[in-house]
């Protein structure tokens, strides 16, 4: 049984005790946070010990695992504080601010023999998961390309995690960055090496912020390319589009969709009435996609506990089976050093 605690109690922590409770041979068996009131009414409601310390709760508790879900600037300490203690470590993206930090954190996991390992959790949404299992099977051929959409509708100078953020350069929009960009990594693979790497900032709206967007992209040494756009004060709207030889598969998120087209029908197209047919193929995909929306619709209204946007329990659970018995976890290390890479370069633009 993998005796659990949680560090920090904004929201993400509710997800984090969701997961924890459906995952087999894992307990919730204490939390911390500074704010006392948050820890007398998490630690009653949940029935577990209440620190307002966490060195205090790992000095006094018996866990195995810990989840840090504390603010950016606090990551580090609090998960060197749990490999010291020897308990495996779970945190909250990104998953510290500098290279140092990451180097230091992973050097010191691997040397006490425990795991440190991100929550990289939006690659577990359902369509993304399902297009790149496709993918590996061959439905579209050899991958050409990934491009990746992030439009969000939030302001960077409106603290929605806490006060904290606006010591981020991008404000609650830079706290977010990491995500399209390990969308991008899980999908398209790996950069070559630094060289192939173009990083921009954009500044379009936010006074008092260094930047409210990001464009990103990459070519892997088997020469995918990537790009990533990350948009901040626009409707929201999240999709990945794969682009194979034998066709492209677009993953939208807000729909929880996954749309399919095998043939083209640009000006090029070798197919009779290419438009009608295009036509008729985004007439079927619109039909996937309006049953898929009800679909997850109904379900979330007929149980108060389902919901389509909880990628943290694919997460924890993979974590805790690795950490019982081995094997590859939710997020492999090349993924969240190249995510550390190249989220620390784009707030140090």
């Amino acid at each position: 049984m993998l005796r659990t605690a949680i560090l920090g109690l904004g929201e993400v922590a509710q997800w984090h005790k969701t997961a924890i409770e459906s995952t087999p041979n894992t307990v919730l068996t204490a939390v911390a946070d500074i704010d006392s009131q948050q820890v007398e009414c998490a630690a009653s409601a949940w029935g577990v010990s209440g620190y307002t310390d966490p060195n205090r709760l790992l000095a006094t508790e018996a866990v195995d695992w810990v989840h840090v879900c504390t603010p950016l600037q606090t990551h580090f300490d609090l998960a060197m504080a749990c490999i010291d203690a020897s308990v495996h470590v779970l945190v909250e993206k990104p998953f510290v601010s500098t290279r140092e930090e990451f180097e230091r954190l992973t050097a010191a996991a691997d040397q006490a023999g425990v795991h440190a390992t991100v929550v990289h959790n939006q690659v577990y949404y359902r369509p993304l998961q399902t297009a790149l299992r496709r993918i590996d099977r061959g439905d579209i051929g050899r991958l050409h390309g990934v491009s990746v959409h992030w439009a969000e509708d939030i302001d960077p100078t409106v603290p929605g995690r806490g006060d904290w953020v606006l010591d981020l350069p991008g404000g609650e929009f830079g706290e977010g960055i990491v995500h399209p960009i390990y969308v991008g990594l899980r999908g398209a693979g790996y950069p070559a090496d630094d060289a192939s790497v173009d990083i921009r900032q954009c500044q379009t709206a936010a006074d008092g912020v260094a930047f409210d967007g990001i464009a990103l992209s990459f070519v892997t040494a088997d020469e995918v390319t990537c790009t990533i756009q990350h948009h901040s004060n626009v409707p929201d709207r999240r999709r990945v589009v794969f682009a194979g030889e034998g066709g492209h598969l677009t993953v939208d998120i807000g729909t929880q969709s996954l749309r399919s087209h095998r043939h083209g029908y640009g000006p090029n197209s070798p197919y009779d009435l290419p438009m009608l047919a295009g036509a008729l193929t985004d007439l079927r995909n619109a039909a996937r996609t309006t049953a898929s929306a009800v679909r997850e619709t109904v379900k979330t209204r007929l149980s108060s506990s389902y919901s389509p946007h909880d990628t943290h329990t694919p997460v924890v659970r993979r974590e805790a089976r690795a950490i019982e018995h081995g094997g590859d976890g939710p997020t492999p290390r090349a993924e969240a050093d190249w995510a550390n890479r190249l989220f620390t370069s784009v707030v140090e633009l």
